[in-house]
């Protein structure tokens, strides 16, 4: 059966106890742990050892990243830490991240932003910070924060604190998967039910038209829904006939009376103009280059269907304008 991997993200000697506590965590709950110093990581021997981290972040489901007061290596490409980039790849990938800082670095981390971040006449140099040992560490969490998405940072004091948030959110992630599911499946099931229920509309229409109506009506309803159909007949209704200021409005006539889709649009009062865009169709009467050749193309199927219909109903041209008349 699958696991949801969890990669978790965080200097090795000041959190390892952490670690150890979360890779027990968890295990427990059925997830796969991935942690870098138990070789869940596959160190390719053509890669920097920090690039192989870097690789197995987005084969993972679930991003922990815990912030303590230790910068930590420095990633062999960058200025950045290790941590830092697994952090980026993340985001990157968008990989679900839990991102937890130790309550200490918050307060220090509210000390630099006061008086180093915002007050340009302090020297950060001259502050002491006994928690961390790299400034670094502060940009790192200003970083998370101004993230649009992805960027809650929850404060911990210890291990306890981190398994009750984990518990939490996960349980949350679930019941927000499980909800959007039953959300999806009652769309498509009204969805179905819609078509259902057109398709009876339709057969009963039809049915009702050959029982009690004119045989000439059963054949227009027949035209009008394979036009309705057709782009030709979709591109004429974004046009605006110039004579009465309106978009146009047409009908299986029109169509059966023009011998062609530029007849179809002078007949209806549209000035068509042949364009090289980025657009389809214009009010004014462009009409993009390619999509004019579909609309020709398609001009010449419907008129193939029309005479299909009538003639299966033994009918002309001539004889169904006389009749509609």
């Amino acid at each position: 059966m699958a696991k949801p991997r969890v990669f978790v993200s965080s200097t090795y000697y000041d959190l390892k106890y952490i670690r150890e506590n979360l890779k027990y965590f968890i295990k427990t709950i059925g997830y796969e742990p991935v942690l870098s110093e138990d070789g869940d990581v596959f160190y390719n021997p053509k890669n920097h050892t920090h690039d192989s981290c870097l690789t197995e972040v987005p084969a993972c489901q679930i991003f922990i990243l815990i912030i303590g007061g230790r910068f930590g290596g420095q990633y062999i490409n960058g200025k950045k830490s290790i941590t830092n980039m697994e952090y980026e790849i993340a985001i990157k990938e968008k990989v679900p991240v839990f991102a937890l800082v130790e309550i200490a670095i918050l307060g220090e981390h509210k000390v630099y932003s006061d008086n180093v971040k915002n007050n340009k006449k302090v020297k950060a140099e001259e502050i002491c910070y006994p928690s961390v040992d790299n400034v670094k560490i502060f940009e790192f969490i200003d970083e998370v924060r101004k993230h649009t998405v992805n960027n809650a940072i929850v404060p911990f004091r210890d291990f306890t604190d981190i398994e009750t948030y984990l518990k939490k959110q996960w349980a949350g992630m679930m019941f927000s998967f499980l909800n959007d599911k039953i959300q999806e499946n009652r769309v498509a099931n009204t969805l179905e039910e819609i078509s259902k229920v057109n398709q009876k509309i339709e057969v009963l229409t039809t049915q009702i038209l050959k029982s009690v109506g004119k045989d000439l009506q059963f054949v227009t309803v027949l035209l009008y829904e394979s036009m309705i159909g057709n782009e030709s007949y979709r591109a004429m209704t974004h046009f605006r006939d110039e004579k009465k200021s309106a978009y146009v409005k047409t009908n299986p006539i029109d169509f059966l009376k023009s011998n062609s889709f530029d007849e179809l649009a002078k007949n209806l009062g549209v000035n068509l103009k042949i364009v090289d865009s980025d657009f389809t169709v214009s009010s004014s009467g462009e009409i993009d280059s390619y999509y004019y050749k579909q609309c020709v193309k398609n001009y010449e199927i419907i008129k193939e269907d029309f005479n299909r219909i009538l003639n299966e109903n033994n009918l002309t041209i001539e004889k169904y304008i006389k009749e509609m008349n």
